[in-house]
């Protein structure tokens, strides 16, 4: 008898390094006593990476997203009945409510293991729902114990075999700090795993590892970065971590990609500037913006700001070779191409916006149309979507932040209408709800409904029949939804489809035939 190969473990971005594997080891050990996991380090450390990495090679046959369930903390608006539960409305029988499970309690259920982000910035409330699940799992519980929580109302509810139960939290700290102990309620019953930050050796095999492409400028590029971290961060910046390593590395591996004209020196990179590997002064140009988006090119402009942003130009400018009256010119006067690719038939097929080459829709039987209305292309225009298009080419979500009436919204509209992509606008506000974004149940208006029915009906019924011959049948319809008499105009809508059936299949005679005005 043949047996099936096990399903293979679903890939990691996980470099294996000596911290890395040290950390997965204290997690494992952890996990296999089935203990309540804290993990702690600075932003950016790999924390979420490391839950992934064990979860893909501990249950190879369940993708990540429906095995890790993993709830924000630090919205301190949070309910605690979205952990547990609540009666919501039946969406079978109408008029009764129904019992649903919160996340916490379908985690438990079914055995996925929950992960609750943020954990030190949660409300009393929830940390207070949450420490009888916490002191379930402690040691020191007999054989065949199982956590569980008692849900008011539903007794107890008991774990699966393989639930599992994370905490993490993040703190700015430095390399070579030692972390603080936690001090949020309930602390002392969580275990704490202590996630180091990745030494410069270890940042480089990281680099190596994840970018082939930029193996003979990956010491110069964590350089650059170190450069700008040491700088450190203010109030209205946020702390440039490993994430932001990784985000430039990406941006400059795909400038390699694209670039007709480069000169790498793939030799002793060890000694070696970003100036004298990248020989060509537009690449390192091009490398240079894009430091500016992932560096220093978001941030409230306040005074202290400007300030901040303008030293880590010139730390970032000294690295590349350019000089403060380029770096003045690249971010003040440079101005990117914007060309528009279209075919034999005058069609867009896509849109160049500076070293980015994004692709129109197909048409796929779609009228072609351009924009809905005329967009100016004026310096800053150009040089938003530049920067919009390289995060959308990388599938970075992009926050865009300036006064009303500069042209945020006038700009994604225009690209996206130009790419014929659909757009769906959301204004927020503190009145918005998450079943504005995600949906759900609301009570509606029949008589809404029921004119939105009525105008498409009547408009086949234009089409089938003669309005004029059958003027009293549709004005007493027409009654009927004005009146909410459902019943009657279900009728009556149900008998005219009948006779269009008919009609269509020539069994009614003539031009225009006549509806009874009876049902």
């Amino acid at each position: 008898m043949l047996k099936s190969s096990p399903t293979p473990p679903s890939p990691s971005n996980m470099i294996a390094t000596p911290s890395a594997i040290s950390t997965l080891r204290d997690i494992a050990a952890h996990l296999s006593l089935r203990l309540p996991i804290l993990l702690s380090s600075s932003p950016s450390s790999g924390k979420s990476l490391f839950i992934s990495h064990l979860a893909s090679n501990l249950h190879p046959t369940i993708p990540i997203n429906e095995l890790v369930v993993t709830v924000h903390l630090a919205d301190t608006s949070l309910d605690p009945r979205a952990l547990l539960g609540s009666y919501v409305s039946s969406p079978t029988q109408l008029g009764t409510f129904e019992w649903k499970d919160g996340v916490l309690v379908r985690a438990l259920r079914e055995g996925r293991w929950l992960v609750l982000s943020d954990i030190d910035r949660a409300s009393m409330e929830v940390l207070g729902l949450l420490k009888p699940l916490v002191e379930s799992m402690g040691l020191g519980n007999w054989i065949g114990h199982r956590a569980g929580i008692e849900v008011s109302g539903k007794g107890r509810v008991e774990a699966h075999e393989g639930f599992a139960l994370f905490a993490t939290r993040s703190l700015a700290v430095g390399h070579g700090r030692k972390v603080p102990p936690p001090t949020f309620f309930g602390s002392h019953k969580w275990h704490e795993v202590i996630v180091p930050s990745p030494d410069s050796e270890e940042v480089a095999v990281i680099m190596r590892g994840r970018f082939e492409k930029l193996l003979g400028a990956t010491t110069a590029l964590i350089n650059l970065w170190a450069d700008v971290q040491s700088l450190g961060s203010i109030s209205s910046s946020r702390p440039i971590g490993l994430r932001e390593l990784e985000k430039f590395c990406q941006r400059v591996e795909r400038l390699l990609s694209s670039s007709q004209t480069m000169d790498i020196d793939i030799g002793n990179d060890a000694q070696l500037s970003l100036q004298n590997i990248f020989k060509n002064p537009t690449l390192r140009e091009e490398i240079f913006l894009e430091a500016r988006d992932v560096f220093f090119g978001a941030g409230t402009l306040t005074t202290s700001a400007r300030a901040h942003s303008a030293r880590i130009s010139s730390v970032v400018g000294a690295h590349l070779g350019l000089d403060a009256e380029r770096q003045a010119w690249l971010l003040q006067s440079h101005t990117a191409d914007f060309t528009i690719e279209k075919d034999v038939n005058g069609d867009v097929v896509a849109a160049h916006c500076g070293g980015t080459r994004l692709l129109a829709r197909p048409m796929r039987g779609m009228i072609s149309s351009g924009p809905s209305r005329p967009f100016a292309l004026h310096k800053p225009a150009l040089s938003l979507m530049s920067r919009i298009s390289s995060a959308l080419a990388l599938s970075e979500p992009v926050l865009l932040t300036g006064e009303t009436g500069t042209g945020k919204t006038s700009a994604v509209t225009y690209l996206a209408s130009l790419l014929r992509r659909p757009l769906i606008s959301l204004n927020l506000s503190h009145q918005t709800e998450a079943s504005d974004l995600l949906g759900g149940f609301r009570p509606v208006d029949a008589r809404v409904r029921g004119g939105e029915l009525m105008e498409r009906w009547s408009e086949l019924f234009g089409e089938t029949f003669s309005r004029k011959r059958n003027a009293g049948f549709e004005d007493s319809l027409r009654k009927a939804v004005r009146e909410g008499r459902w019943q009657r105009a279900v009728g009556m809508w149900k008998e005219s489809g009948k006779m269009a059936r008919e009609r269509i299949r020539g069994k009614v005679k003539g031009e225009a035939g006549y509806v009874s005005n009876h049902i």
